[in-house]
């Protein structure tokens, strides 16, 4: 199953501890960097000792996946650096085929291995509440990418998806649609409930 499915994703996190670290080295054994296997840079500082024990662990997994996620303090425990372009620059260099760094207020930068490198503006939205953004934004990528969509299309509509949940007050309850996402593409809103 786990060599088959379109997509993996794996949040650093799961590496924090047992039996769960050994259970994501098994999950990645298994995949054998089969495209659209996911690292989630997702740095908790409570999970961890130190920033150093974290790079330990979530570096090595770069070398192991096709894609890695992160914000730029994500970035700065599993390549050394926040700076995006040198976050992305190091990333490709582990052999990935695409790095994502979530900048926030300032949109997502997108580089591929094969030279492909764009910045997606950022949403001007009403910040309510930001949880569940990075969420929205995964699963939106990943809706892209199990249909077909290119990269940065997904990221884009992840960066859409982030967007509206941050401008609403739940987290798991405020997930927006595929309409949603759409909507808030083509400048007419994105923030309707379903």
């Amino acid at each position: 199953l786990i060599a088959d499915v379109p997509v993996v994703w794996i949040p650093a996190s799961c590496v924090a501890w047992e039996p769960s670290r050994s259970t994501v080295h098994a999950v990645l054994d298994a995949r054998a960097r089969r495209p659209h296997t996911v690292l989630d840079l997702d740095w908790r500082p409570m999970f961890w000792s130190s920033p150093a024990e974290a790079s330990e662990h979530i570096a090595p997994l770069l070398d192991r996946v096709t894609i890695a996620i992160g914000n730029r303090a994500e970035c700065e425990i599993a390549v050394g650096t926040g700076d995006p372009d040198e976050a992305a620059d190091r990333l490709l260099a582990r052999g990935l085929q695409t790095a994502i760094v979530k900048l926030g207020a300032d949109g997502v930068l997108v580089a591929t291995a094969d030279g492909v490198r764009e910045r997606i503006p950022p949403f001007e939205i009403d910040l309510v509440c930001g949880l569940g953004s990075g969420d929205a934004f995964g699963g939106a990528l990943c809706h892209a990418l199990v249909h077909g969509h290119d990269l940065v299309d997904g990221a884009r509509r992840g960066n859409a998806a982030g967007a509206i949940v941050a401008g609403r007050m739940m987290c798991a309850d405020d997930m927006p649609t595929i309409h949603d996402i759409d909507a808030l593409l083509q400048g007419t809103g994105g923030t309707t409930h379903s």
